[in-house]
This record gives C-alpha cells, sequence and structure tokens, in this order.
C-alpha cells in the first residue's frame, strides 16, 4: 500500500500505533499514518489509535525526535518504574506553601503557625520522611521543578509490582505521623487490579503544572491517603483534622472566585479535576467497603431531629436508581474521555458491558436512606421545598430521568455532612456527573427549562458547586446561575399573582384545592429560594445580585403550617387558623389584586408601615435581605468609584462621595430597622437555625458597609504596593471605613456562628469566618504598624463572646473604651496587634467545625498567607 508523503502518525511517548478506528471498524488493512491510504482514497476522517502497551520502538522514535532535558531526582523517580522506590514521588504530606509559583520573598527564620499547624500535625513543615532504603524518598537536591502528575492518575500502565510488597502501610507512614490517628491503607489492595486500569483521560485533562508541590501528598497516585478498610475509618477521619485531598483540587484552589487572599492563578494554568472526581467515582464503587464505612458514625443521625420524614428506598427503586445513574456516569466519562489533546475517542470492547466502562455499584439502600437524612437536616432548615414533611425517594422514581438527577443531588448534598475523603468523592462524583447530565437534558427538550424539578436540579447544582471546595464547579455555579434565573423569568415565575381563594364545590374539591395550591406554593418557593442563593453567592464573591427589586413579584411563601400539611384535612385546619390571624399587611389591604411579594414587603419597610414585630415570618425576613444587600452594594462600588487624590474634591458635582455616604447610611437606617424585626423572633427562639442565619447575614451586609472587603484582599496579596498613597493609614481607612463598627459585626459573626451546632451550619459558614477575619486581620496589621493597641489601664473584652447588647460593647462603639479581643476556648485571648495570631485563631475556628473542601481550602489560603507576610518578627509590620 503506497504511504502518502508528508504522513505519519502523530507520536505519542511509549505508545504503539495500531490500525485506526475505520479499519479496525472494517477489519481492513490499515497502513497507520494519519490519515491513512484507505481513509484518504474513501474520504473518510481518520482517527488514530495506539495500543495500551509500551512499545520500545515508539519509545525510541519519540526520544529521537526531542532531546530530553537533565532530569531532576523527583523526575527519575517517576520514569525508573521498575525500581524499589515509589513511582509517585513523596509519600508524605506536602506544605501547600511550597508550590512550584513564584512566591513573595518569605524570611527562611519564619515558620507558619508555630504553635499548632493548621492541619493538626505537630511540626509539619519539618515532617520526616520514611527510611525505607537509601533512595527512597531521599529529596536532596529537589529543585522544585514542575513534575507532570498526569502519571499520578494513570494506574494500568505500570506493574502492579512496585517494589512495596516487602513494606507495610505502617512502614510508608512519615515518622513525624507517629501518634497520628490515619486511617489504614493496604499497599496491596491499593496497587491490586481493580485499580489498575488505563485512564488516558487523567493523562488528557490534569495540566502538568501545580503538581505535589502545591498539595499534601499521599500514599496513593492523587490522594493522601486513600480508601482505609475496617469499622474505625470514619472515627478516626472525626477525630482527624487532616482529611485526604486530590493534588489536582488543591493547586486549583489559587483560582478560586473567592477568598482571594494570595496571589491569584488563572483557570489556563488550572488542573482539570472534573475527569479526577468522574474515575474516582467510578473506582470507589468498585469496593464495597468504602460506602460501608461511610455510615459507622451514627453521630448526625442522633442529633439535631427534624420535622421531616425519609421513606425508605424499595428493591425496585434503589435498581432504578442504580441504572440511570449508570448511564449517567457513563455519559459524564465519554464527555471528558473523549477526543481531548488529539486523543481519539474511547471505543468500548464489544465484549465489555457498558462499551468499555465499569459497571457502577452504588452505596445500599441503608446508605443512601443516611444521605437523604443528612440532606434534610444540613439543608431544609434554610430551604424550604420539601412539602408535607416526608421526602419519599420511590414516588419521585416514577417521575421523569430529572427526577434521578433530583435524588442524586439530595444524595450528594447529603454526603457533604460527612467529613471523609470517601463522602468527598461520592459528593464530587455526583455534582459533575449530575450537571453534564442536567445540561444534556434541557437540550434535549427545551420546555423542560421550565419544568419546576429541573430548577430545582439546577438549584441544588448550584449551591453544591458554588460551596464545594472545587475550582471549576464553583465557577459553572457562578455562570450558570443567570442562565437559570432567566429559565425562571422566562416560565413567567416571576410574575404577579392572585390571591389563592378555595373554592369547595362537593366531596372531592377539597384535594384537588389542596393539590392545586401545593404546585403554585412549590413554584412560589423555587423562586425565593433562587432569591437566596443569588443574594448569597453575591455577597460572598462581592458582585451584584443578578436578580433587581423591581423583578421580585412572585407571592410571598405561605405559612410553614400549610406547606408542611400531609393532607388536605391537615391542609384546610391551617388555612382556617391562619385566616383568624391578624393581617400582616394591613397597609396594602386595599390593593387585593395580586399576592403581596418581597417588593411589596420591601415598599413596606421603605415607608415605615410595617407595624408589628411579629408581623413578618423569620423566611420573609430573609428574603428582604436581597435587596437592602444589593443597595449597599450598589452604594460601596459607587464609593470606589471616587478618588482619594488631593484634586478629588475639585469642581462641581452631581453625585459626590458626600452625597453617596449619606445615602449609605440611610441604607444602614433601613438595616437597623430590619434588625429590630429579626430580634422579635432572636428572642423568642435564639436556636432556631434560618434566625441565627439571618443575623449572620445581617452582620455581613452590615460590613460591607463599612469595609472594602475587594481591598482587603489586594492588602493581602500586596498590590496595592507602588500605589501613590500618602501613608498607611490613608490606605486602611479606605479598607476599613468605621473600624470600630467593623470589628463589632466582626465579633458577632463569629460569635453566632459558634453558637450554631457544626452540623446544622449553612453551607457558607467556613466563607463568613474567613470574611471576619480578614478584616479583623487588616485591623491587626494596623494596630501593629502604629504601635496604639494598648492604650493605658482600659479594659479588655471579647469581641466573639458578647452580645450586642452588653455594656462593653456600647462603651467600645459610642466612646471608644476598652481593648477589643478574641476569646479562645481554653479561656485565654488572641490580642489583636499580633497579624499571625489573628490568622491562627480563624484557622481553629474553621478547624472546629465540620471539615469540607471548602472549610480546608480556607485554612490552607489563612496559613499561606500567614507565611507570605512572615507575621511575629520583629519586622513583621514593614510593608508600607
Amino acid at each position: 500500500m503506497q504511504t502518502i508523503p508528508g504522513r505519519s502518525p502523530p507520536p505519542v511517548a511509549r505508545r504503539t500505533p495500531i490500525a485506526c478506528l475505520n479499519c479496525a471498524n472494517a477489519k481492513a488493512g490499515c497502513d497507520k499514518n494519519v490519515p491513512c491510504t484507505r481513509c484518504y482514497e474513501k474520504n473518510l476522517p481518520c482517527e488514530a489509535r495506539y495500543a495500551r502497551r509500551i512499545s520500545k520502538v515508539a519509545t525510541r522514535a519519540v526520544g529521537a525526535q526531542r532531546v530530553p532535558p537533565p532530569m531532576s531526582h523527583t523526575e527519575k523517580m517517576d520514569v525508573d518504574r521498575g525500581s524499589s522506590g515509589s513511582p509517585y514521588g513523596n509519600n508524605g504530606m506536602i506544605s501547600p506553601t511550597t508550590t512550584a509559583r513564584q512566591q513573595l520573598p518569605i524570611n527562611p527564620n519564619c515558620a507558619p503557625f508555630p504553635d499548632r499547624n493548621y492541619f493538626g500535625v505537630e511540626g509539619f513543615e519539618g515532617m520526616a520522611t520514611p527510611a525505607i532504603d537509601g533512595n527512597f524518598m531521599d529529596f536532596e537536591g529537589f529543585t522544585g521543578a514542575p513534575v507532570d502528575f498526569q502519571e499520578f492518575l494513570s494506574w494500568g500502565e505500570y506493574p502492579v509490582s512496585m517494589g512495596l510488597e516487602n513494606f507495610s502501610s505502617a512502614d510508608l507512614v512519615p515518622h513525624s505521623l507517629e501518634g497520628f490517628d490515619l486511617p489504614s491503607s493496604d499497599i496491596s489492595e491499593a496497587t491490586s487490579s481493580s485499580y489498575a486500569r488505563t485512564s488516558r483521560s487523567s493523562r488528557a485533562s490534569v495540566s502538568t503544572t501545580h503538581t505535589r508541590n502545591t498539595s499534601h501528598t499521599s500514599h496513593t497516585p492523587s490522594m493522601s491517603p486513600m480508601v482505609g478498610k475496617g469499622n474505625r475509618v470514619i472515627e478516626s477521619r472525626m477525630r482527624s483534622s487532616a482529611i485526604a485531598e486530590f493534588e489536582a483540587v488543591i493547586a486549583a484552589e489559587d483560582a478560586w472566585p473567592l477568598a482571594r487572599c494570595n496571589p491569584p492563578i488563572f483557570s489556563d494554568t488550572c488542573p482539570r479535576t472534573a475527569i479526577v472526581h468522574l474515575e474516582t467515582l467510578e473506582q470507589n464503587s468498585q469496593n464495597a467497603g468504602v460506602w460501608d464505612s461511610l455510615i459507622e458514625n451514627h453521630e448526625l443521625t442522633l442529633t439535631n431531629p427534624t420535622s421531616v420524614s425519609i421513606v425508605p428506598l424499595n428493591s425496585t427503586t434503589r435498581d432504578k436508581i442504580l441504572a440511570i445513574t449508570q448511564s449517567f456516569l457513563h455519559k459524564a466519562l465519554k464527555t471528558h474521555r473523549g477526543g481531548m489533546n488529539g486523543l481519539p475517542r474511547v471505543s468500548g470492547n464489544p465484549g465489555t458491558p457498558g462499551g468499555g466502562f465499569s459497571f457502577l455499584v452504588l452505596p445500599p439502600a441503608e446508605a443512601l436512606e443516611y444521605f437523604l437524612q443528612n440532606y434534610v437536616r444540613t439543608l431544609t432548615s434554610y430551604f424550604s421545598l420539601i412539602n408535607g414533611g416526608v421526602v419519599d425517594p420511590n414516588e419521585l422514581m416514577l417521575n421523569n430521568q430529572a427526577s434521578t438527577l433530583l435524588v442524586l443531588l439530595m444524595i450528594a448534598q447529603g454526603a457533604t455532612a460527612i467529613p471523609s475523603p470517601e463522602a468527598r468523592q461520592l459528593t464530587a462524583g455526583l455534582t459533575e456527573t449530575c450537571r453534564i447530565s442536567l445540561f444534556d437534558t434541557i437540550e434535549k427538550d427545551v420546555e423542560l427549562s421550565a419544568d419546576p424539578i429541573v430548577l430545582r436540579c439546577a438549584l441544588l447544582f448550584t449551591m453544591l458547586a458554588a460551596w464545594g471546595g472545587d475550582k471549576w464547579h464553583m465557577d459553572m455555579a457562578m455562570g450558570q446561575r443567570g442562565m437559570y434565573l432567566s429559565m425562571l423569568k422566562h416560565a413567567g415565575m416571576m410574575e404577579p399573582q392572585a390571591p389563592f381563594v378555595p373554592v369547595f364545590d362537593n366531596c372531592s374539591s377539597k384535594d384537588l384545592q389542596w393539590r392545586t395550591w401545593v404546585r403554585r406554593e412549590t413554584r412560589n418557593r423555587l423562586v425565593y429560594n433562587w432569591v437566596m442563593v443569588d443574594q448569597e453567592l453575591s455577597l460572598f464573591h462581592d458582585t451584584p445580585c443578578v436578580l433587581s427589586t423591581t423583578e421580585l413579584q412572585t407571592p410571598i411563601p405561605s405559612d410553614e403550617s400549610l406547606w408542611l400539611a400531609r393532607d388536605a384535612d391537615e391542609w384546610l385546619a391551617a388555612l382556617y387558623a391562619a385566616r383568624d390571624r391578624p393581617e400582616r399587611r394591613s397597609s396594602q389591604a386595599g390593593s387585593s389584586l395580586y399576592s403581596p411579594s418581597i417588593g411589596d414587603l420591601f415598599q413596606d419597610l421603605l415607608h415605615d408601615n410595617i407595624r408589628s414585630h411579629g408581623q413578618l415570618s423569620p423566611l420573609q425576613l430573609k428574603l428582604l435581605l436581597h435587596p437592602l444587600h444589593s443597595l449597599v452594594s450598589h452604594l460601596r462600588d459607587t464609593l470606589t468609584c471616587f478618588s482619594d487624590g488631593p484634586g478629588s474634591h475639585r469642581g462641581s458635582r452631581t453625585v459626590t462621595k458626600a452625597s453617596t455616604l449619606t445615602r449609605l447610611e440611610e441604607v444602614q437606617s433601613l438595616l437597623q430597622k430590619w434588625y429590630g424585626l429579626c430580634i422579635f423572633h432572636a428572642n423568642d427562639d435564639s436556636t432556631s437555625p434560618i434566625v441565627q442565619e439571618n443575623l449572620v447575614l445581617y452582620h455581613l451586609i452590615s460590613l460591607n458597609a463599612v469595609t472594602s472587603f475587594p481591598d482587603i484582599e489586594r492588602v493581602a496579596r500586596r498590590e496595592h504596593m507602588g500605589e501613590p498613597l500618602g501613608s498607611a493609614s490613608q490606605l486602611y481607612k479606605r479598607c476599613i471605613y468605621r473600624r470600630e463598627e467593623a470589628l463589632f459585626h466582626c465579633g458577632q459573626v463569629l460569635r453566632l456562628i459558634n453558637s450554631m451546632p457544626k452540623h446544622c451550619r449553612p453551607h457558607w459558614w467556613s466563607a463568613a469566618v474567613y470574611r471576619a477575619t480578614m478584616i479583623v486581620w487588616l485591623y491587626s496589621l494596623s494596630q501593629a504598624s502604629s504601635g496604639t493597641h494598648k492604650l493605658g489601664s482600659e479594659s479588655f473584652f471579647a469581641l466573639d463572646a458578647v452580645t450586642p447588647e452588653h455594656p462593653s460593647v456600647t462603651s467600645y462603639l459610642w466612646n471608644g473604651e476598652g481593648i477589643p479581643v478574641l476569646s479562645r476556648k481554653d479561656g485565654s485571648f488572641t490580642e489583636l496587634d499580633q497579624p499571625g495570631k489573628v490568622l491562627q485563631h480563624g484557622g481553629d475556628l474553621l478547624a472546629e467545625g465540620l471539615a469540607s473542601r471548602m472549610s480546608d481550602g480556607i485554612r490552607r489560603k489563612l496559613e499561606r498567607l500567614n507565611t507570605n507576610w512572615c507575621f511575629d518578627t520583629p519586622d513583621a509590620a514593614a510593608f508600607a
């Protein structure tokens, strides 16, 4: 067969070219060029294929085309697969501060957080490595060159025997971790055939930069540590503050759209994590012990009971979930594995079920019910979307595939309440799987974009992705938020509606009226749950809200007693009881054409028409924070446009900085009115989750009125260096406009979050701790540079341990009396003239809560910030 000149197969390292896809399907001869002669003559698209085995001829061919650069010691470890050393490099935990990226100058004598490491390991920076042999784990001469951690994700290319047969898992644990409770990991199992599969997509999808130098490397290719066995696994996870994490996830943390206190990286340099999550879910599903370990800890089940019950899954429902999830996962894997970096799409073996994919094994029914219970316990206190107080997955599965997506997203949300690597892997894998299937479902049937079930799936995905701690999921949640909100508008769900007046004509109309009301109320609550998500994402990302106040014309949610009614009789009794109560909106009694909306309630707040403190429910008060936050955000953005230079006050202008500040003070007075309404419910039930959440959001919005958080993060990244500022005090004043009020609100945020049960905190609690910590950190930075923190013999008072009504708070806010500090659990205090101690205090607060990807990532960011600034040294504050 004549070869067409100028054509040859693209070289792929250690791969032997075989017949192209078309020739293989036709069982015809192929000359293995691209395009091959047969495809060239028939004008067919030619896709090259390569054998899975390593070819010496192909290796020599590739080596002849390029001269490899001198290899570092770590690269030699990666190439020498047959040596007795580990092919995965460092098995210890590497500090995230030792990155391959260029960092700020750091004093080599300064160790971050000398008292206690964020990860619960003493001496973390100086961790020793196991002395197995002369070359294993020897890092002398390590230059920090970029290492291709795509190799870590391809198990099938390496022999099962890697020289580790003579070592137990205890031999591979660093000596500095002795006494530290880590789950057991069997090396022979980790290298078994169940994990020894070729992962071409991982190699093609993960960036070649930001590898083990930016992560806590592991006992496995991409995690630290991998799946353990035994009934003590979940208990050890609960006791340990260090939870295994993928290197790619940690490497991408600097590209988060929030918590940007360190020099950022951007999407073009971030490793891709979606395929890692999907393949880990696929691998974990082959080990039943992984799922069994997730339900060993019943701490969540015994605490924080709710009024919502879970109907047990029957065998038919679980089989349906398994079958549909299998198709969802295969679709996601095919999307990420196919056609990347010039590689041909994966063509399954005809003799293999699933076309080359492994068969999926979901957790047992008991575990799935446990996840659904966690979903109810952790989310329904803040987002009420469960009618009748019952979650029946068997009934949901009778509907379309969107209902299956909803059940899977509920399971993923419930798994976030379990602090273990396996639960994180399940959550991330299901989130990515459902993301692709959700988008595919809408594309195939555009009418489903108005389906409440589909939009509810989109709501759960947005919350999971926005607070899941994965960079790419967070970006997609922020980007697709506007798309889903547009679907709500186009579906007519935000239009005003006439009041619902039930009419009972016969004995059967009662049940019909109840079901009609439930459908209407479900749509209304779906809209306002999206309103709350819009406000939260806007608050923590410092971006404008997508929805405007004038668009909020949907009727406000009805009483919870109506919503939680289990049948028509209970609903009718609650309806009559609600009619006997005083009318909540007496000011709008004459306008009965439409049901009252949040826009109407906001007008009442503006006109001071809300007479009674109990007139609004906690849910309605939470919804009122959306327009209040929008006003504060708009005015703060306007203030940043005014220059602080000497020529900024010249000339006559229609809009001045003084007038903008006046309008901001008017909004603050509205916030005070709102606070007076909310404190009524707080005095009535101080432990109500939604009331506590409302107060935290109030203090965070109030912080935005007296601080500029983006400027604070710019100072943390040292981007203020070189700006034409007169002095450091001018910089501090631009970041914190009123420092006494700012410290007061920060203290209340920390106090309220500490008072919440750790299993029932809002999903954004770690981001709230981060914002409060950063504001107190900048204040401590100003105090350390000026040396004016301790004045005379004034008394100390703990910002985060006193209520707003405490006399010390009043004296401090009005007279500036007292010295604010932060309290610790051991009875000691953290003074606010030591920036490093403030960051450590914030990290300790994060460690005390329920560990998640978000909270662990923020702790690593605070640790790196402390290292970059090198606090607690004589010249720590000499920065301006």
